[in-house]
């Protein structure tokens, strides 16, 4: 069974390769409703083993039971064996999201609509986040791995949307050039994309993201307004976890003529009364997240019309809306308001997503989909003899990614060491300013050290020996060689030609 599995912030959702369909996976529940989706909750307790997904919510309002939301926005700064807290328990990260995507696969088996015979394999296209850093896509997909999925590939969450709207509206005019920007507000990230469609071509032209953004934030405003009419009560983290939970649920049921928004906190707090928040007091609070969203959009559209004249926006057929949390009332108000006549909601937000990754899982389907960084990769170096420190770009943003089954994208470095040990701190930044240094949202990778001196070639303490000068060493001859594949996973290899000696390092954010 070939699947597409959007692993979301609050929600997973799954949409199955249906014989030219593409259906949306319904999970059974024990009251014999079921959903179109799977919470993305894991919970823990002293002595006892996690619960995930429907298990996992069902243990959260349990004393002593601790969850873990938006584990997804933990990536962004986790490494695979970064050690997350669940109350007093703590897990490597690696193997929280293999145990959950563990439970998800067991559960996709016996509580769902799926109709998959015994030990049938289930083969994913899975998503990442436009914005997301190598380290984060190495997790998902090793995660995935491990938990007995065959991975077909990974796509960027505002591609896979737009493969979505092709499949959904493109078809009449297969001919005719369409210029996309998909906005997708999720669970916690947010992404702007500006597509290029015609026919089965689609071509990332443009992205740019927001890490910390998505439906998380509007619950906790929410949560805040409430908190601040109960006069900021201390609350236990269970209260607070169904407190967040009734936000997120009344949140999702407003509509564009709510006036009043009402919390009936009677049953999680002794002696409150149900709170009434005006609207127009949520959506003014919510108003800023709202207006980075449409910076970033600009900012996309900005760099997928660099270097042409006229109006970037001239060519835009619509601004697609995507990702649960697109169907807030004051977000697609104001996205109305900003761009009349172009705003488009897809018919299914919360599974856009997950029904263009199964569309790309499809055998028997052929189409061609170019992306690029969202972002630009690079290392500080020493420069002018170490009197000053600059930013050497190794990949730059909007640099095209090879397509699946293409050669990896190569960047080397070639020079002679003047120190003992290299020092490589690796960061990623949203733009550069006008002396080409890393400005925007800049966020530091681990370092690399690597040992220049022959000496030292073998000694694997690095960390406890000064860097030095060492004249000797000028004339040896160090190559870089970094490489990036498809799914934007990048692996350096450094190589000292003078010796021999080379060492290969998959690339991560800071821990």
């Amino acid at each position: 069974m070939r699947l597409g599995i959007d692993f979301g912030t609050t929600r997973t959702v799954v949409a199955a390769v249906d014989r030219g369909n593409y259906p949306v996976v319904h999970f059974q529940l024990g009251d014999g409703d079921s959903r179109a989706w799977y919470p993305s909750l894991i919970a823990a307790r002293p002595g006892s083993p996690p619960a995930f997904g429907f298990d996992a919510e069902a243990a959260a309002g349990r004393p002593t039971w601790r969850l873990l939301r938006s584990i997804k926005r933990l990536l962004a700064d986790t490494a695979p064996d970064t050690l997350v807290w669940i109350g007093q328990s703590r897990f490597p990260a690696l193997d929280l999201l293999t145990d959950f995507l563990c439970r998800l696969k067991k559960d996709l088996r016996e509580r769902s609509n799926l109709d998959l015979r015994d030990n049938e394999k289930l083969e994913a296209y899975v998503a990442a986040p436009a914005n997301s850093n190598s380290n984060q896509r190495f997790i998902t997909i090793e995660a995935f791995r491990r938990a007995g999925f065959q991975v077909l590939g990974m796509m960027n969450e505002p591609s896979a949307a737009g493969i979505e709207y092709a499949h959904g509206h493109g078809a009449k005019q297969p001919l005719r050039r369409e210029l996309l920007v998909v906005y997708d507000l999720g669970g916690g990230t947010f992404d702007a994309s500006v597509i290029s469609l015609k026919g089965d071509f689609y071509e990332v032209l443009a992205s740019d993201g927001l890490a910390r953004v998505g439906g998380d934030d509007f619950d906790e405003i929410l949560k805040e307004l409430a908190l601040e009419r109960l006069g900021k009560p201390e609350l236990e983290p269970e209260v607070e976890y169904a407190l967040v939970d009734l936000c997120q649920r009344v949140k999702e049921a407003l509509h564009p003529n709510t006036r009043r928004i009402l919390l009936d906190v009677s049953q999680l707090i002794p002696g409150a009364q149900t709170v009434s928040i005006p609207i127009g007091e949520f959506c003014e609070r919510c108003q800023p997240l709202v207006e980075k969203t449409i910076e970033s959009v600009e900012t996309a559209v900005g760099a997928a019309g660099a270097g042409q004249e006229g109006d970037p926006w001239s060519e835009i057929t619509a601004v697609y809306l995507v990702g649960g949390s697109s169907d807030l009332p004051v977000v697609s108000r104001t996205l109305r308001e900003r761009y009349p006549r172009r705003v488009r909601r897809s018919t299914y937000p919360f599974a856009a997503t997950a029904i263009g990754l199964a569309v790309s899982a499809d055998a028997t389907r052929r189409h061609t989909l170019k992306e690029r960084f969202s972002r630009y990769f690079g290392v500080w170096r020493e420069a002018d003899s170490g009197r000053r420190v600059v930013f050497d770009p190794i990949f730059t943003r909007e640099t095209p990614l090879p397509q699946r089954g293409e050669p990896d994208l190569i960047s080397t470095r070639l020079y002679n060491p003047a120190h003992n040990i290299g020092c490589f701190r690796y960061l990623e930044c949203s733009r550069l300013d006008a002396r080409g240094e890393p400005a925007g949202d800049v966020t530091p990778w681990d370092a690399v050290l690597f040992p220049f001196d022959q000496e030292l070639q073998r000694n694997d303490g690095l960390e406890k020996i000064e860097v030095r000068r060492r004249p000797e060493v000028t004339a040896h001859v160090i190559e870089e060689l970094y490489r990036c594949d498809s799914r934007g996973i990048i692996e350096v290899t450094m190589a000292d030609r003078t010796t021999g000696y080379s060492r290969s390092y998959r690339l991560r954010r800071k821990r």
